[in-house]
């Protein structure tokens, strides 16, 4: 059932969003191109797509209904563009390394809460 739903919304989307639904009109096509071979016996398949889709001039009052003929949809086409590629130069601060730090072995005053305020002794 759900491959079923799924090929139906399929069909549904494109017929909608695309020129598809003109393929359903492609047995006019094939009655046109017969009435015309009845007419002409030397007339091939091909000369006769020439005669109906090379140019625009109508012989016929049926050519309207024929496949591709006339745009009666419109088309929506998606295209994703891929950014050119660019090379970009940062120039990043030159930082100083100190080489010596400075720690206290002793407290300069004395008092109780001297032990919560010292700085860290290594060693």
């Amino acid at each position: 059932m759900k491959q079923l739903l799924s090929i139906s919304f399929l069909i549904l989307y494109i017929n909608s969003f695309t020129e598809f639904h003109e393929v359903l009109r492609l047995p006019i096509l094939f009655e046109h191109y017969a009435e015309h071979k009845k007419l002409s016996n030397d007339l091939s398949f091909l000369d006769f797509l020439e005669l109906h889709y090379k140019t625009d001039v109508n012989h016929d009052d049926r050519d309207h209904e024929l496949p591709f003929k006339m745009p009666g949809h419109s088309f929506t086409a998606h295209a994703a563009t891929i950014p050119s590629q660019k090379n970009v130069s940062v120039l990043l601060p030159q930082f100083s390394v100190v080489s010596h730090s400075v720690y206290y072995k002793e407290s300069s005053f004395s008092s109780p809460a001297i032990s919560i305020f010292q700085p860290p002794r290594i060693g």
